[in-house]
């Protein structure tokens, strides 16, 4: 049996060892999506937004965060209801003020656009350092942010299309 069941809803918090976890809202067509907010003791704040849209005020339960995971599943210019685009990302990013931005579940029009280059325009926007997640990354977070990328030769979704 679990030692702790949580039904996580915006402003729900709960601690696990030495880490609180707040439940953010996130505006998606799943009712039940929800961010969270991870209060790391000896590392820091961390944030992950989940699938949403951009609304005023997402960015505020992940204010001043170290590390803003931000699922941006559409590039600049691709509208899509309950999902960011980079040009979103860039408005949330200026809200929280993280020290680092890892872009996360992209979309085909993202993933054909390149996400590292829509990485790329929300850093030169916002002058908060932003990466695209890749399979088997790892962050590292101590007194600085530092990201490793695994080495398994692996055949991503890039890759398969360029072959067909």
């Amino acid at each position: 049996m679990p030692e702790l069941v949580v039904d996580a809803r915006p402003g729900v918090s709960f601690d696990i060892n030495d880490m609180k976890i707040t439940a953010a809202e996130a505006r998606h067509s799943d009712p039940s999506a929800v961010g969270f907010r991870f209060e790391v003791e000896d590392v820091g704040d961390i944030a992950y937004t989940s699938d949403t849209e951009y609304y005023q005020g997402v960015g505020r339960p992940y204010k001043d965060v170290r590390l803003l995971l931000l699922c941006a599943m559409r590039p600049a210019g691709s509208p899509w209801k309950g999902h960011m685009t980079s040009e979103d990302a860039v408005k949330i990013v200026n809200e929280v003020n993280p020290e680092m931005v890892v872009l996360t579940h992209f979309g085909m029009k993202m993933i054909f656009k390149g996400p590292a280059g829509e990485a790329k325009f929300i850093q030169q926007q916002t002058g908060v350092p932003t990466i695209a997640a890749k399979d088997g990354m790892r962050l590292n977070i101590g007194e600085k942010i530092e990201v490793q990328t695994h080495k398994r030769e692996t055949r991503g979704l890039d890759s398969f299309l360029r072959s067909t």
